[in-house]
């Protein structure tokens, strides 16, 4: 029996059998474990796409605090400095409110004023006092227009100050009216003053001149009035900053503006004044617009300051009345003036004295400090 061939042949068939069971095998665990690593792979894969979602919302979130962080420091900055600005002008508007009262006819203008004063003190506190955080999940409050309000009301006290003072200077000429006339008057315990020695008498005179100087084709220059819309420069001063001279107009009725601690000094200079002679300071010029500084240059050419360079355009420069009997260099009143003046903060310059470049004994200026 032959038996070798056939052993052989079953021997190879259960070898390639055993060949592939094997071979199937390995693949199956190839399949799984690359199943594997795609399922691992795409889990990854999810996880990173997550990470990067919450992240992406994690910025825009931060990005959004930041805006709303930068709004409200923006808007506080802009409270803040409207805020100050309102605080000046309540600071120039007390001193008139105290110093008028009893001193002009109808009480409601200073009602109107104190009323003002009040509700610009309430606009600053609200503007002064931090805010509260709003909630995490909070909307986004709108923007409030504090500063414009804030504004608003120092605008008002301007206003209502300019006419508390106009409402003052109107009391005082018809209180100093009334006071020249009863000094006028005969007295058995007082002699009449000598005709035309008073500053009343002289301003009349000065009143009448420029009125027949201004009919024979000769300027004649008055103060300016501060306009609302002034940006500060030379000849352009604003409104808010300017305070009328509460005691009168020049002979002419023309209003008298100054800065307003210059106009402060002044009104305690004027108080001394009067103490010392009996009369209030008689002015002529104060304030000049730029305008008004081009048209002096062109009629006096270089005997005027360059326009924008005088010291009236600042509101810090004050002319009196330009009678050489009562305010010339050898007068009791200019010497007085030139020695006390400095203590107000105001001062006769060193150019317009008489031995000065540009005699002038009419015209001060105001600068705390100098004496000349």
């Amino acid at each position: 029996m032959r038996t070798g061939p056939a052993r052989r042949l079953l021997r190879t068939s259960v070898a390639s059998v055993v060949v592939l069971v094997v071979a199937g095998a390995t693949f199956a665990v190839v399949q799984v474990r690359a199943d594997h690593t795609a399922d691992a792979r795409t889990t990854t894969q999810r996880a990173d796409e997550a990470d990067a979602t919450q992240a992406a919302a994690r910025a825009a979130a931060a990005l959004a605090d930041e805006a709303r962080r930068a709004r409200e420091a923006r808007l506080a900055a802009e409270n803040a400095a409207a805020a100050t600005t309102v605080q000046g002008q309540v600071a120039t508007a007390e001193p008139v409110l105290a110093a008028s009262e009893g001193k002009v006819d109808d009480e409601a203008v200073r009602q109107a004023l104190a009323a003002a004063i009040d509700a610009a003190r309430a606009a600053i506190t609200v503007a002064t006092v931090p805010a509260t955080p709003p909630a995490p999940d909070a909307p986004d409050a709108p923007d409030a227009p504090d500063a414009p309000a804030i504004l608003a009301a120092g605008t008002a006290v301007d206003t209502a100050r300019v006419a508390v003072e106009a409402a003052q200077a109107t009391w005082q000429q018809a209180t100093d009216a009334a006071a020249s006339a009863a000094a006028k008057k005969p007295s058995a315990a007082r002699p009449q003053p000598t005709p035309r020695s008073s500053a009343t008498d002289l301003a009349d005179a000065a009143a009448a001149a420029k009125v027949k100087a201004a009919a024979g084709g000769v300027p004649v220059w008055v103060t300016s009035v501060p306009t609302a819309d002034g940006d500060g420069s030379n000849g352009h001063m604003p409104l808010s900053s300017m305070c009328l001279i509460r005691w009168g107009t020049d002979q002419i009725g023309s209003p008298q503006y100054l800065r307003c601690d210059a106009a402060d000094g002044l009104r305690r200079l004027n108080d001394a004044f009067r103490g010392r002679f009996g009369e209030s300071l008689a002015m002529d010029l104060t304030y000049r617009s730029y305008d008004e500084q081009v048209r002096i240059a062109a009629y006096y050419g270089a005997l005027a300051a360059a326009p924008g360079t005088s010291s009236h355009g600042l509101g810090t420069a004050l002319d009196v009345q330009e009678w050489p009997s009562v305010y010339g260099f050898d007068t009791e009143r200019y010497s007085w003036l030139v020695a006390t003046a400095p203590t107000y903060g105001w001062f006769a310059p060193t150019r317009v004295r008489e031995a000065g470049a540009y005699p002038e004994y009419w015209h001060y200026e105001y600068d705390p400090g100098r004496t000349s």
